[in-house]
């Protein structure tokens, strides 16, 4: 064969070579990076899974805040765990009364869930009520002024607010929510570092015999200060169960929690209502909690003569 279809053949089998990779990995357009369509993928499938069913009113869901610590604390992770003995957990799942689908997943799970509810939503008071009837714990999730300036949501309490306000919002919250044992604070990074509105939100909660949950949104929350000063039961949250939806994250922050229930004798973990993995995760790994020497209970349990640090 001669030199030039030598070539020829080869100049052939690059250009074949080049057409079958530009199909496998196609040019991105200028800007575009991997990040970006990652997130405009993920951005796509959350739009999905929360697309309201037919005949709800349905809000895009507020970003609940998340305090930027990382899943597991390096101090208890090094530490080793003691022998299994007893050791209480409670979880929460927040963020109920925009919908009443994802709640009744959550419903039927054969644990001592409890579940927060936003006092203003259009399905929060039935929510109150499916919930009262599965015999489940309820707290008012109280939307509270986030640093960040973002909307918190309807019924919110501000540090702009007047004393008298906040206490007339937190009157109607448990007029809608009157099933409620205890509230825990929707976003609030401002609010509840706020020494004025956290002494009248605690005294509040005093005066009606409810405990206040902080979900720890800030660490310069005053909740756990104040509510020892005033008295007040608290609990504290430990971890989010559910940051990323994911099955493998859902599962590690479980053992987080049950880490720290064993090394500090209770934990509260926090997950959210829309997070379509989240039901499925609690069914599969709750049953096997009291083989890791940890019994899950209603919150209440937990708060029963439990005060604030002072």
């Amino acid at each position: 064969m001669s030199k030039t279809r030598w070539a020829l053949l080869l100049l052939l089998s690059i250009g074949a070579l080049l057409a079958f990779l530009l199909v496998l990995f196609p040019r991105r357009p200028v800007g575009e990076t991997a990040s970006a369509r990652e997130a405009a993928s993920a951005g796509e499938a959350h739009s999905a899974r929360e697309a309201a069913p037919a005949g709800e009113a349905q809000p895009p869901y507020p970003v609940p805040e998340k305090e930027p610590l990382p899943l597991v604390e390096p101090r208890v992770a090094a530490m080793p765990l003691p022998e299994p003995r007893e050791a209480r957990m409670a979880i929460i799942i927040d963020d109920v009364g925009y919908s009443l689908t994802g709640l009744k997943e959550f419903l039927a799970l054969p644990f001592p869930l409890a579940f927060s509810v936003l006092p203003d939503l259009p399905h929060s008071r039935e929510a109150g009520r499916l919930i009262a009837a599965a015999g489940k714990e309820l707290l008012v999730h109280l939307p509270m002024e986030p640093s960040s300036g973002t909307n918190p949501g309807p019924g919110a309490v501000l540090t702009s607010q007047s004393d008298e306000e906040i206490r007339q919002l937190l009157e109607a919250s448990l007029e809608r929510l009157p099933q409620a044992v205890g509230l825990n604070n929707h976003m609030g990074s401002l609010a509840t570092a706020d020494r004025r509105v956290m002494g009248v939100l605690l005294e509040f909660l005093r005066g009606r015999g409810l405990f206040f949950l902080d979900s720890r949104t800030t660490v310069d929350t005053l909740g756990p200060q104040l509510a020892g000063q005033l008295g007040v039961s608290l609990l504290e949250r430990d971890v989010f169960l559910d940051n990323e939806n994911s099955g493998a994250y859902i599962e590690a922050a479980l053992q987080h929690g049950v880490r720290a229930a064993r090394l500090r004798g209770s934990a509260v973990l926090i997950g959210h209502v829309q997070n379509v993995e989240l039901a499925g995760e609690l069914r599969r790994l709750l049953p096997g909690l009291p083989g890791e020497g940890v019994q899950l209970v209603a919150p209440s349990v937990l708060a029963a003569g439990r005060r604030g640090r002072p």
